[in-house]
């Protein structure tokens, strides 16, 4: 077979995999490399959180929608964050690509669309997510991909991890040198796609491009930023990283492993907030049951290394829910036997373990009890106030805010074109999914869909229109 392809993409992930199917159909001879074992990239981590105004989902539900008005409301949740030209791209083409994923067998949660769930809300009903997490929109996209590799349309190369880009004298990308079990190759096309992905899987990148910023993470742990390393080299612009948001909250079941993180349950729309958050100097520096996840989030950010205590007592953890996703007994067992998971008999002990002032824990936790027994918490307004801290052995979990996505990412023009730093173009070098960055797709909060949806819209675009050969 010739090592020419109409269209090389590097990645077989949420873009990947609708612009690969979308190119077989136009007829292109596709050359697809995976690094994983596997297809399915970060669809696999995913909450498969997607949105667009305009969708025949919303026409079935009487929703009046429009592209404009999704770009008003994510622009305004961004606080007008958002790269314009991505957004508007985005928002453009974002309905088309659910109603083909619904014509290809998705179907959507009941109840939804919705305005708001896991972030801040949208002002129209346009957030929607399949009963399988992102697995329920793989399902129906990789009977498709399979078939056309089967019938020799795309021709897959699993367990290839790219490495470099290669360019012609006038600064065109014409190929990529990929690395697998045989050793280096290299690839040639006219188009070359970066689906690639972030980098919130690699320490290394992460320190290099953001290195001010704390590194946990729970993410594809093939998100090793190849793709943003190989076009940087060749001038590309990489920026984003200032409207770097964490989640809230987690904690690394590895503590020498920051890309272990594993997510808490701390939103007051799940479970009652039992437990108080402290800070490094052993103080309250939020309302723990806020409503707002922005709000949460934000002021996780603003403490020194993004971390926090969550302290409570024996009383409490007998009567809440688990603040983990493990089943009931492993959840108690880890108390005393991990390091993230500390149990004392007093609270002075409980202060030394966490290594923070003791005598501000105290009084710390004297305050709130005070608060309980008033019904009233006058310095941070908690709402529910069920129980005092006051009987041992008392408990903390240090929690960490943990990344899912890469801040930064490369620049694209409309039609996703990766520019470089004097603003020119790398002709025949495409981009688009994570590898963007969450600054440039949803701004510097999380906005309801606006992480896997462009990817999905990017790749479908591409493989649908965009790309000639």
């Amino acid at each position: 077979m010739s090592n020419n392809w109409d269209i090389i993409c590097i990645g077989a992930g949420s873009t990947g995999l609708p612009l690969a199917i979308k190119a077989a159909e136009r007829g292109a001879k596709v050359l697809q490399i995976e690094a994983d074992n596997r297809i399915g990239g970060t669809l696999f981590w995913s909450s498969g959180q997607i949105a667009a105004a305009g969708t025949n989902l919303q026409k079935r539900n009487g929703i009046e929608d429009s592209p404009d008005e999704h770009y008003e409301d994510a622009q305004h949740v961004a606080n007008q964050q958002i790269d314009p030209t991505v957004l508007r791209l985005y928002v453009d083409n974002a309905a088309d690509t659910i109603d083909w994923l619904e014509d290809i067998g998705f179907k959507p949660a009941e109840g939804t669309p919705v305005a708001g769930e896991a972030h801040e809300a949208y002002s129209t009903r346009r957030y929607l997510w399949g009963d399988n997490q992102a697995i329920s929109i793989l399902d129906v996209m990789k009977p498709i991909h399979e078939r056309y590799v089967k019938e020799n349309k795309i021709d897959l190369r699993l367990e290839h991890r790219f490495k470099e880009l290669i360019l012609d004298k006038s600064g065109a990308a014409i190929g990529i040198k990929v690395e697998s079990n045989d050793g280096i190759k290299d690839f040639f096309s006219g188009n070359i796609v970066l689906a690639c992905g972030g980098y919130a899987a690699s320490k290394e990148v992460w320190n290099d491009i953001n290195p001010e910023i704390p590194f946990a993470s729970h993410c594809n742990p093939y998100s090793k930023g190849d793709g943003i390393v190989a076009a940087k080299q060749h001038g590309a612009i990489v920026d984003g990283k200032e409207k770097f948001l964490c989640t809230f909250a987690g904690w690394l079941n590895d503590p020498q492993d920051a890309t272990s993180g594993e997510f808490l349950l701390l939103s007051p729309k799940a479970r009652n907030i039992w437990e108080i958050f402290v800070n490094s100097e052993g103080k309250r520096f939020m309302q723990e049951d806020h409503q707002s996840i922005d709000y949460r989030e934000r002021s996780l950010l603003a403490q020194p290394e993004m971390k926090m205590n969550i302290i409570f007592d024996s009383a409490i953890l007998q009567n809440s829910t688990p603040l983990t996703l493990l089943d009931n007994k492993n959840y108690h067992n880890k108390f005393g036997n991990h390091p993230t998971f500390v149990k004392a008999d007093t609270i002075n002990d409980l202060a030394l373990k966490l290594n923070i002032p003791q005598k501000n824990l105290e009084q710390t936790i004297r305050d709130y009890n005070k608060s309980v027994d008033e019904k009233n918490d006058r310095e941070w307004n908690k709402y529910f106030l069920i129980r005092k801290i006051e009987k041992a052995p008392f408990y903390a979990i240090k929690a960490t805010g943990i990344t899912v996505l890469s801040p930064a990412g490369l620049a694209v023009d409309s039609s996703l074109q990766v520019l470089k730093t004097d603003g020119s173009r790398i002709p025949n070098l495409y981009a688009g999914g994570e590898i963007l960055g969450f600054g440039r797709t949803s701004g510097n909060a999380f906005v309801g869909g606006l992480s896997l949806t462009p990817a999905l819209t990017f790749g479908k675009i591409l493989g649908e229109k965009i790309l000639s050969w």
